[in-house]
């Protein structure tokens, strides 16, 4: 069974680009706008990898991680967002169960980040 990147982001533009970069570099990506669409679509899937933004219209993030930290303990958490945070809250959202922060604005840097937890899959 092949290993999915599940991308929850409620901007219909992040998911469609994270989606084609991840795609392009090889990874199965899953995407969904919100909590309800994302525990639908990945409680039957092999996931390597959950990136989460912090605001979903109008739904915590950081109340929906807990949730995945509960139902996939085993599947590290890459907060990505558009919001500026120091390092403290950072600090404490790590503490709080995500495994990386991770601004948004350099694909690069996202399919970089992706690659690193996937190597450690294999």
């Amino acid at each position: 069974m092949e290993t999915k990147v599940l991308f929850i982001d409620d901007d219909p533009g992040w998911r469609e680009i994270a989606s084609e970069v991840l795609q392009s570099a090889g990874y199965h990506v899953v995407t969904a706008q919100d909590a309800t669409e994302a525990m639908e679509k990945g409680q039957e899937l092999n996931l390597g990898l959950i990136i989460l933004d912090l605001n979903l219209a109008g739904e915590s993030g950081l109340t929906f991680m807990k949730y995945l930290r509960h139902n996939h303990p085993d599947v590290p958490i890459l907060l990505f967002t558009g919001m500026d945070h120091d390092d403290s809250t950072v600090r404490a959202m790590l503490d709080q169960g995500a495994d990386q922060y991770l601004r948004k604005g350099s694909t690069e840097e996202l399919i970089v980040t992706v690659g690193t937890y996937f190597r450690r899959l294999t």
